[in-house]
């Protein structure tokens, strides 16, 4: 690579970078900041180019929150570095995989980048699951957190303690159980979007690809399996661990076959030739999914249910 070809790729990857950084310091950025990572990729000249700013981004990430924390100087601030970089850490790992694996099919570069995710969300309720001090410590400074954000909305929060605490820990046990299929929706989105960037003018725009989309029919067992194992915890009334871990992976099923359903509303747009409507479809389901309460829920089973009711009924005919 020549000066004439290495001056352009610096500057788009200090840019990338800069952009990135700026994201993933934000409230709602930090969930996205991934997004021009994967969709300048293509820009590189290789794969290894290309995995340049993720690596910038990942360093310099780790070094804010290593300043922020003056350098993990006890237990409970390491845990709280674990919380923090948790976000972060999976995002990235799961776009240097989705950058690594171009040119792979779309559900064989999904599944690979939300290995990592669905491994360390798991990994990290069993650690926290352990109670150790620091652990319990952390909780406690987080509650209390939780009680004066509350107290400064409701006026007062000594006559709900009760109330407040029990929100809390439902909050907690709630993340605990849908941490992994959250995940693999946030990095699902970052992907969505980042291809529709990157298929602009392309001779096949990026949904006529994703709504070929479709899990294998013995996928379907797994599905039922693990919803099998998740009803009968319930009925033997187990211990939260092995409900929350089970629930995580039957969720996280769920959110490949939620992907599979979506296809399928894309592959009819596609059929009527309203492309355009489809490509815009992905933003309207995310803004449902998160941010309408009531029609969140009808989404989150609408699309799993239509994927898996595809394993009996042909939805997607091509004649």
């Amino acid at each position: 690579m020549d000066q004439s070809q290495r001056a352009p790729i610096v500057k788009m990857t200090l840019i990338v970078s800069a952009v990135s950084i700026v994201l993933s310091q934000l409230t709602i950025g930090n969930f996205l900041f991934t997004i021009p990572l994967i969709a300048l990729a293509p820009r590189y000249l290789n794969r290894r180019q290309a995995l340049m700013p993720v690596g910038i981004v990942a360093l310099l990430v780790a070094l804010i929150e290593l300043v922020r924390s003056s350098g993990f100087p006890s237990s409970e601030s390491r845990v709280l570095g674990v919380i923090s970089l948790f976000v972060p850490v999976v995002l990235l790992v799961g776009s240097a995989v989705w950058i690594t694996l171009d040119g792979y099919r779309l559900l064989y570069r999904y599944l690979a980048s939300c290995f990592f995710a669905v491994v360390a969300s798991i990994s990290i309720v069993i650690w926290f699951s352990s109670a150790s001090e620091a652990i319990l410590r952390v909780d406690s400074i987080m509650s209390e957190s939780f009680k004066t954000l509350f107290a400064q909305f409701s006026g007062s929060a000594a006559q709900y303690d009760a109330t407040v605490n029990l929100l809390y820990r439902s909050m907690v046990m709630i993340l605990g159980a849908v941490l992994a299929p959250m995940m693999m929706a946030v990095m699902g989105f970052a992907f969505y979007v980042a291809l529709s960037f990157q298929s602009r003018g392309s001779e096949e725009p990026f949904v006529v690809r994703f709504s070929r989309i479709r899990l294998p029919e013995y996928g379907i067992w797994a599905f039922l399996g693990g919803w099998t194992l998740v009803l009968v915890l319930m009925l033997a009334k187990g211990g939260y661990l092995p409900r929350a871990l089970t629930i995580q992976c039957a969720l996280s099923i769920s959110m490949l076959y939620a992907i599979q359903g979506f296809a399928i509303i894309l592959f009819h747009l596609v059929k009527r030739n309203l492309i355009h409507r489809a490509g815009r479809l992905g933003f309207m389901v995310v803004i449902l999914m998160f941010l309408v309460p009531g029609l969140n829920l009808l989404v989150v089973f609408a699309l799993p249910l239509l994927g898996v009711t595809e394993t009996w009924i042909a939805y997607r005919r091509t004649v």
